[in-house]
């Protein structure tokens, strides 16, 4: 008999014992919606080879698999006559029912066995990765697509609820006019000249062993537990391997001691991507590790130089996880952004630090009439499975980016601006918002970016 509005599938066409078996496990729309979700999100984190693309970039990540899989999703809860109170009723208990641990880790039990059921990566990798990012996607899941207002308006339509993630949205520009651009004037002959080094992506793996295999089954290889290659092939070398590797702390020591008299430098912009890619079995402790070991290596063989660092998408973990200010608590990501505050407060002035512990962004003037920016691009990323909770201009970034580059504007500085995701690669709406406000600027901007140099 029907329950809340909910019209038994099947119920005039009996099914054989295996699908009736089947449904035990999967029937709910919830649970499936739940694991869905799950296994849309491992593809990105454990998909780490994947070649940089030329612009324009079609639409991926969770944007575009929520437009392939929104009208399966209309049609299975069509197919149980749901309407709109009990709709709305049934995500509600589904969102007191995902406050409850035992429930977080049963959709983890569960997830992991689909992510083995679709191969989507080795069964220890798909264990160790739903393990590490269920709590925070079950948390962003019930503030987004599971809650009521939303996943009734995706569902039903816009009369019963309100599907607006990843809507457009707009920033406010500057009032004043645009100047007339004037063309630029090239230096003067013998006029001095600034060298800056540019280090990004280093990609540190601890575990690296060199005669190991570089092509084993994990998305990482060359580490310990990658086992060791058939006779036909060489084992991972000294120094590191072409192959789906990271590079030993040995090659990153011998790279850094080589780059002090290849010098001087008067600056160092240094865009992210300190730990390695094993992001199926990282900690918060491995990250800060990372983020403290590489940074004591850069000032031990560049010294005095001063060294402008960018947040990559590698540095927190669950990679890619990145929640806007908002989020408070143990999901915050404050425990990162006070921990570059402090390994990095010998590099950067103290009104550059209160805006990197705030959401991991800051300005500075390295030289009279030279503004440095750096951006966290993780708030512009397809990837950021936070950014389903709400992407309109997270921490006010490119707000504030406009008061910055007006201020510039205002006194005539020319800017630069670093870091690790280029705009191309972001949600349409961030994108395109940041292409207006440089487009509205007239001293903007060099922008320089970790893909842009791989």
């Amino acid at each position: 008999m029907p329950h809340h509005g909910v019209t038994a599938p099947g119920r005039d066409h009996p099914r054989s014992g295996r699908e009736q078996g089947s449904n035990r496990t999967w029937g709910t729309p919830s649970l499936g919606l739940l694991l869905m979700a799950l296994a849309l999100t491992l593809p990105d984190s454990l998909a780490l080879w994947t070649p940089a693309r030329a612009h324009p970039l079609p639409d991926q990540g969770q944007h575009a698999r929520f437009s392939r899989i929104v009208p399966q999703l209309r049609n299975t809860f069509g197919s149980w006559n749901l309407t709109c109170p009990a709709c709305k009723g049934l995500f509600t208990a589904i969102d007191f029912g995902l406050q409850k641990e035992p429930n977080v880790a049963r959709v983890g039990s569960l997830a992991i066995k689909l992510c083995k059921l679709l191969k989507i990566a080795p069964p220890t990798v798909c264990q160790s990765a739903v393990e590490l990012f269920q709590d925070d996607m079950v948390e962003v899941w019930r503030h987004s697509v599971l809650s009521p207002s939303e996943a009734c308006g995706l569902l039903l339509g816009s009369t019963c609820g309100h599907w607006d993630i990843f809507s457009p949205w707009n920033i406010s520009l500057p009032a004043v006019p645009k100047p007339s651009p004037q063309p630029p004037n090239p230096p003067a002959p013998g006029a001095p000249v600034s060298r800056v080094l540019f280090l990004t992506d280093l990609h540190w793996d601890r575990d690296y062993l060199e005669g190991t295999d570089p092509d084993c089954e994990d998305p990482l290889c060359c580490r310990q537990g990658s086992g060791l290659p058939p006779p036909s092939r060489l084992g991972a070398g000294y120094w590191g391997e072409y192959s789906k590797c990271d590079l030993p702390l040995r090659t990153l020591e011998s790279l850094l001691r080589g780059l002090g008299p290849a010098g001087p430098f008067d600056m160092v912009y240094w865009t992210g991507d300190i730990p390695a890619h094993n992001v199926w079995h990282q900690s918060r402790q491995d990250q800060l590790q990372a983020l403290t070991t590489i940074t004591a290596l850069v000032k031990k063989y560049l010294g005095p130089v001063p060294v402008y660092p960018a947040v990559g998408n590698h540095e927190s973990t669950p990679v890619n996880g990145f929640p806007p200010p908002f989020i408070e608590g143990n999901h915050s990501s404050r425990w990162l952004y006070e921990a570059m505050a402090k390994a990095w407060d010998s590099w950067l002035p103290a009104e550059a630090l209160h805006t990197l512990r705030i959401g991991g962004f800051y300005a500075l003037s390295p030289h009279p009439s030279l503004r440095l920016i750096s951006l966290n691009m993780n708030f512009c990323s397809r990837e950021n499975f936070w950014l389903l909770i709400n992407s309109t201009d997270p921490a006010g970034q490119l707000q504030w980016l406009v008061r910055e580059l007006q201020a510039a504007e205002d006194r005539g500085d020319k800017v630069h601006i670093i870091g690790h995701i280029p705009p191309g690669h972001c949600l349409k709406s961030w994108s395109w918002n940041y292409y207006r406000i440089v487009a509205r600027t007239r001293y903007c901007c060099c922008r320089l970016t970790a893909r842009l140099l791989k």
